[in-house]
């Protein structure tokens, strides 16, 4: 290649501009404040929404991090910085798939993680089988139970509209708080 073949940008030629991605939306549901990234529709940028989202955390309280599923860049802007991760996963081909390269991608960035089986009653026992091989604690089993999809729906609170899970999420932020990693009061 030829020194006059390399192409060039003239001085002012790009220019760098804002734009909005999303929005911030805060919110209390009883003690408890939220804070959530709404990203626009078509956008493909969910990393930057992300990081606003998680400025907004507070330090000496439990904050919650919610990420699609996978091992994408907008997991790595959630979980970046966690004192621990939840990988949710379901008993299925495919869901033990996916949680393998969680599992892959969680222990890469040297953090501690649990694993929460979601409509543990369908599928087979692979999920389980892999998380004892891996010394991966299973920190909560939640039953295939329709009437979670039927509150979901409706948008309720699990705990509200079935009061005898409160007990299983309590559970579960117990064995967070025991595995020792976890620094939240």
């Amino acid at each position: 290649m030829l020194a006059e073949d390399v192409l060039s940008c003239p001085t002012g030629a790009i220019s760098e501009v804002s734009r909005e991605i999303g929005v911030l939306e805060k919110g209390r549901a009883g003690p408890l404040e939220f804070v959530c990234g709404v990203l626009r529709v078509g956008e493909a940028q969910a990393p930057p929404l992300i990081r606003a989202v998680r400025k907004h955390a507070l330090p000496d309280r439990l904050n919650i991090v919610d990420a699609p599923p996978g091992t994408s860049c907008p997991v790595i802007a959630a979980i970046k910085d966690c004192d621990f991760v939840v990988l949710v996963t379901e008993p299925t081909p495919f869901g033990l798939h996916d949680l393998t390269l969680a599992v892959d991608t969680v222990r890469e960035m040297r953090m501690p993680l649990g694993v929460v089986i979601n409509r543990s009653d369908i599928g087979d026992d692979r999920v389980r089988v892999f998380c004892a091989k891996e010394g991966i604690a299973i920190l909560c089993e939640i039953r295939d139970d329709r009437r979670i999809a039927e509150a979901y729906s409706r948008g309720l609170a699990l705990v509200d509209a079935l009061p005898e899970y409160r007990e299983t999420f309590r559970a579960l932020l117990a064995k967070i708080e025991d595995s020792g990693n976890a620094r939240f009061a």
